[in-house]
């Protein structure tokens, strides 16, 4: 994305863009809490609480001006881009 900014910053400067990685990337917290037990090889602790009023039930960031004005979209998916993350985090350990 930050490519892309300086590759179009006519486009891009002074605006402020939503970036994300779409409905089809999206992942709940239980989601992601059961991806990262199953890559990690971990047992998550936590509990579920009462919903409150002011929790958003779903959000996933409108990336349609990003993709409009500088072309830009999502290149990793969900699964690879934690598998990444992880990767890297155990990088910095060592």
């Amino acid at each position: 994305m930050y490519f892309s900014a300086v590759e179009n910053i006519d486009k891009a400067k002074g605006k402020v863009f939503n970036i994300g990685g779409t409905m089809e990337n999206s992942l709940s917290l239980i989601e992601l809490f059961a991806l990262l037990e199953r890559e990690m090889g971990i047992e998550m602790q936590y509990k579920q609480l009462p919903w409150r009023e002011s929790d958003q039930k779903v959000f996933v960031a409108d990336i349609s001006k990003v993709t409009k004005k500088l072309g830009w979209r999502p290149e990793v998916d969900k699964i690879l881009g934690i598998k990444k993350i992880i990767d890297w985090i155990y990088s910095l350990a060592k």
